[in-house]
């Protein structure tokens, strides 16, 4: 893979088909986003949610169809404009909050001070605590943390909700608020009833291999 360079703020999906195994979980699946679209990702579990937003990520290949992100493969050009975050945090367990966002600010060189993304996240009062000493709710504010560092055009989202209380899923609406309305698209798997933010929300449900 070679790196894309930054273009338009569109994501394209066209006649996506997944498997899992000989299982296949997503057939047919085109559609399309632009600037400050929120895209909720619905369906029962085992569906094919995670397999979808990884390969809208360009961490999974599809068996077949296209995924463009500005105009480019996904599957064919590395994006730093995206920022994907899965169900496994991959913080470094020995290094203190503040630490690891410096090491994830040195590698996206982000002018963004860990310390603000800190607050923003809500764990500011967690700033020199182990990683591996936060909650699991803690931890997935310390993902977010890194994903607002990135500073990446298109959010691709897996449960972020998961293991958060009622303060921090308040957060992450706040925080994809703001993305969208600057010009971001996100899109959100999750097991919680899907929410209004920004203008312009939607909801995708899978129905397993039958899509539309």
């Amino acid at each position: 893979m070679t790196a894309a360079t930054k273009t338009s703020s569109q994501l394209v999906v066209t006649d996506l088909a997944v498997s899992r195994g000989d299982n296949l979980l997503i057939d047919g699946l085109s559609f399309s986003m632009d600037a400050g679209d929120t895209l909720w990702v619905a369906g029962s579990n085992g569906i094919g949610k995670t397999s979808l937003l990884k390969c809208i990520a360009g961490l999974l290949r599809p068996d077949s169809g296209h995924v463009a992100w500005g105009e480019q493969d996904v599957h064919k050009y590395i994006s730093s404009d995206t920022g994907y975050q899965g169900h496994h945090d991959g913080h470094k367990p020995n290094l203190t909050v503040l630490e690891n966002l410096r090491f994830w600010q040195s590698v996206f060189a982000s002018p963004i001070a860990p310390e603000d993304a800190l607050e923003q996240v809500g764990l500011s009062a967690q700033i020199n605590l182990r990683a591996k000493g936060l909650s699991a709710g803690q931890s997935r504010r310390l993902s977010l943390a890194r994903l607002l560092l990135k500073q990446a055009k298109l959010w691709v989202l897996d449960e972020p909700a998961a293991a958060m209380d009622i303060k921090g899923r308040a957060v992450i609406h706040k925080l994809v608020g703001a993305h969208v309305a600057a010009g971001g698209c996100a899109i959100i798997a999750s097991h919680t009833p899907p929410e209004k933010i920004g203008d312009n929300t939607r909801v995708l449900t899978l129905n397993g291999a039958a899509n539309e």
